[in-house]
Protein backbone atom coordinates (compact mmCIF):
# COMPACT_ATOMS: atom_id res chain seq x y z
CA UNK A 1 0.00 0.00 0.00
CA UNK A 2 2.83 2.32 1.02
CA UNK A 3 4.90 1.66 -2.32
CA UNK A 4 1.61 1.97 -4.48
CA UNK A 5 1.25 5.45 -2.46
CA UNK A 6 4.63 6.34 -2.84
CA UNK A 7 4.69 5.68 -6.97
CA UNK A 8 1.32 7.34 -7.27
CA UNK A 9 2.68 10.44 -5.79
CA UNK A 10 5.95 10.50 -7.94
CA UNK A 11 4.38 9.59 -11.17
CA UNK A 12 1.04 11.52 -10.37
CA UNK A 13 3.31 15.05 -10.06
CA UNK A 14 5.87 13.65 -12.77
CA UNK A 15 2.79 13.35 -15.38
CA UNK A 16 1.96 16.94 -15.45
CA UNK A 17 5.77 17.84 -15.46
CA UNK A 18 6.00 15.87 -18.97
CA UNK A 19 2.74 17.69 -20.47
CA UNK A 20 4.04 21.48 -19.31
CA UNK A 21 7.49 20.24 -21.23
CA UNK A 22 5.87 19.26 -24.47
CA UNK A 23 3.28 21.83 -24.35
CA UNK A 24 2.99 23.90 -27.99
CA UNK A 25 2.68 27.32 -25.70
CA UNK A 26 5.12 26.74 -23.20
CA UNK A 27 8.25 25.76 -25.43
CA UNK A 28 7.93 26.34 -29.09
CA UNK A 29 5.21 29.76 -29.50
CA UNK A 30 7.88 32.35 -28.75
CA UNK A 31 10.80 30.63 -31.58
CA UNK A 32 7.39 30.96 -33.60
CA UNK A 33 6.93 34.24 -33.04
CA UNK A 34 11.24 35.05 -34.27
CA UNK A 35 11.21 37.40 -36.97
CA UNK A 36 12.89 34.88 -39.43
CA UNK A 37 9.69 33.48 -38.89
CA UNK A 38 6.72 35.97 -39.65
CA UNK A 39 9.07 38.06 -41.75
CA UNK A 40 8.27 35.38 -44.40
CA UNK A 41 4.68 33.96 -43.19
CA UNK A 42 3.52 37.77 -42.80
CA UNK A 43 4.54 38.94 -46.16
CA UNK A 44 1.28 40.27 -47.27
CA UNK A 45 0.09 41.05 -44.46
CA UNK A 46 3.16 43.85 -43.36
CA UNK A 47 5.07 45.99 -45.43
CA UNK A 48 8.65 44.17 -44.57
CA UNK A 49 11.21 46.67 -46.06
CA UNK A 50 13.95 44.99 -48.88
CA UNK A 51 17.06 46.03 -49.87
CA UNK A 52 16.27 47.44 -53.12
CA UNK A 53 12.14 48.64 -52.81
CA UNK A 54 10.55 50.23 -49.97
CA UNK A 55 8.72 47.09 -49.10
CA UNK A 56 8.40 43.63 -50.65
CA UNK A 57 4.66 43.80 -50.53
CA UNK A 58 3.19 43.27 -53.61
CA UNK A 59 5.84 41.16 -55.27
CA UNK A 60 5.50 38.34 -56.81
CA UNK A 61 7.01 35.08 -54.88
CA UNK A 62 8.63 34.26 -58.75
CA UNK A 63 10.82 37.22 -58.08
CA UNK A 64 12.46 36.06 -54.64
CA UNK A 65 15.17 34.00 -56.24
CA UNK A 66 16.56 37.05 -57.75
CA UNK A 67 17.68 38.11 -54.90
CA UNK A 68 17.67 34.74 -52.47
CA UNK A 69 19.68 32.88 -54.57
CA UNK A 70 20.64 29.27 -53.65
CA UNK A 71 24.52 31.48 -52.74
CA UNK A 72 22.95 33.69 -50.16
CA UNK A 73 20.35 30.99 -48.90
CA UNK A 74 22.60 27.81 -49.25
CA UNK A 75 19.69 26.09 -50.12
CA UNK A 76 19.82 23.45 -53.24
CA UNK A 77 17.00 24.96 -54.84
CA UNK A 78 17.07 28.70 -54.78
CA UNK A 79 13.01 28.62 -55.08
CA UNK A 80 13.30 27.29 -51.89
CA UNK A 81 13.06 30.31 -50.73
CA UNK A 82 9.31 31.11 -50.67
CA UNK A 83 7.72 30.56 -47.43
CA UNK A 84 3.84 30.71 -47.58
CA UNK A 85 2.68 33.86 -46.24
CA UNK A 86 -0.48 33.69 -44.26
CA UNK A 87 0.01 30.33 -42.72
CA UNK A 88 0.31 32.24 -39.44
CA UNK A 89 0.72 35.43 -38.21
CA UNK A 90 2.81 37.29 -35.10
CA UNK A 91 -0.71 38.44 -34.01
CA UNK A 92 -2.50 34.48 -34.06
CA UNK A 93 -2.35 33.38 -30.41
CA UNK A 94 -0.40 30.49 -29.49
CA UNK A 95 -3.47 28.41 -29.68
CA UNK A 96 -4.23 29.46 -33.33
CA UNK A 97 -0.74 29.37 -34.59
CA UNK A 98 -0.64 25.60 -33.27
CA UNK A 99 -4.13 24.71 -34.84
CA UNK A 100 -2.99 26.43 -38.39
CA UNK A 101 -0.23 24.53 -38.65
CA UNK A 102 -1.79 21.35 -37.84
CA UNK A 103 -4.54 22.19 -39.90
CA UNK A 104 -2.39 22.57 -42.84
CA UNK A 105 -0.72 19.95 -42.79
CA UNK A 106 -4.07 18.09 -43.26
CA UNK A 107 -3.27 16.20 -39.80
CA UNK A 108 -7.77 15.21 -39.11
CA UNK A 109 -7.39 13.42 -42.24
CA UNK A 110 -4.16 11.16 -40.85
CA UNK A 111 -3.15 8.80 -38.19
CA UNK A 112 -1.36 10.45 -35.39
CA UNK A 113 2.35 8.39 -36.96
CA UNK A 114 2.15 9.91 -40.05
CA UNK A 115 1.53 13.18 -38.90
CA UNK A 116 3.88 13.05 -36.64
CA UNK A 117 6.93 11.95 -39.30
CA UNK A 118 5.52 14.93 -41.39
CA UNK A 119 5.70 17.70 -38.70
CA UNK A 120 9.40 16.57 -37.56
CA UNK A 121 10.27 16.61 -41.01
CA UNK A 122 9.02 19.76 -41.95
CA UNK A 123 10.59 21.11 -38.85
CA UNK A 124 14.04 19.67 -38.32
CA UNK A 125 15.00 19.42 -41.84
CA UNK A 126 13.17 22.04 -44.36
CA UNK A 127 15.40 24.38 -45.03
CA UNK A 128 13.40 27.17 -45.03
CA UNK A 129 13.43 26.57 -41.30
CA UNK A 130 16.65 25.68 -40.59
CA UNK A 131 17.36 28.97 -42.39
CA UNK A 132 15.85 30.55 -39.42
CA UNK A 133 17.12 28.99 -36.36
CA UNK A 134 20.50 30.16 -34.90
CA UNK A 135 23.76 28.42 -35.75
CA UNK A 136 21.63 25.46 -37.53
CA UNK A 137 23.22 25.90 -40.97
CA UNK A 138 26.57 28.15 -42.27
CA UNK A 139 24.15 29.90 -43.95
CA UNK A 140 21.41 30.31 -40.82
CA UNK A 141 20.20 33.94 -41.32
CA UNK A 142 21.55 35.09 -44.38
CA UNK A 143 20.34 37.59 -46.53
CA UNK A 144 21.15 39.78 -49.92
CA UNK A 145 23.98 42.11 -49.91
CA UNK A 146 25.89 40.43 -46.98
CA UNK A 147 22.72 41.53 -45.05
CA UNK A 148 21.88 38.99 -41.83
CA UNK A 149 18.48 38.50 -39.78
CA UNK A 150 18.84 39.40 -36.64
CA UNK A 151 16.22 37.98 -35.38
CA UNK A 152 16.90 34.46 -35.56
CA UNK A 153 15.05 31.42 -33.38
CA UNK A 154 17.16 31.47 -30.48
CA UNK A 155 18.54 28.59 -28.56
CA UNK A 156 20.18 27.07 -31.95
CA UNK A 157 19.55 23.30 -33.40
CA UNK A 158 19.66 21.11 -30.26
CA UNK A 159 17.27 23.18 -28.12
CA UNK A 160 15.09 23.06 -31.11
CA UNK A 161 15.07 19.79 -31.61
CA UNK A 162 14.93 18.74 -28.62
CA UNK A 163 11.77 21.54 -28.01
CA UNK A 164 9.98 19.91 -31.25
CA UNK A 165 10.87 16.23 -30.26
CA UNK A 166 9.35 16.72 -26.89
CA UNK A 167 5.80 17.94 -28.66
CA UNK A 168 5.62 15.75 -30.98
CA UNK A 169 6.10 12.92 -28.69
CA UNK A 170 3.42 14.53 -26.66
CA UNK A 171 0.76 14.62 -29.51
CA UNK A 172 1.36 17.82 -30.54
CA UNK A 173 -1.05 19.38 -28.37
CA UNK A 174 -2.04 22.94 -28.84
CA UNK A 175 -3.36 23.55 -25.40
Amino acid sequence: MIITLVLLFLFGGFLPLQAAQADFGARLFGKFQAKACTQCHDFFETNPPGLLAASHKGRSPRTCVTCHTSKVTGFTHADDWFARPGLYTSAMSSTTVCETIKNDMHAQFKNESLSAREMEKHLLEDPRVLWAIESATSNSGRLPGGKTETGLVAGGLAQWKKDVREWIKGGMSCQ
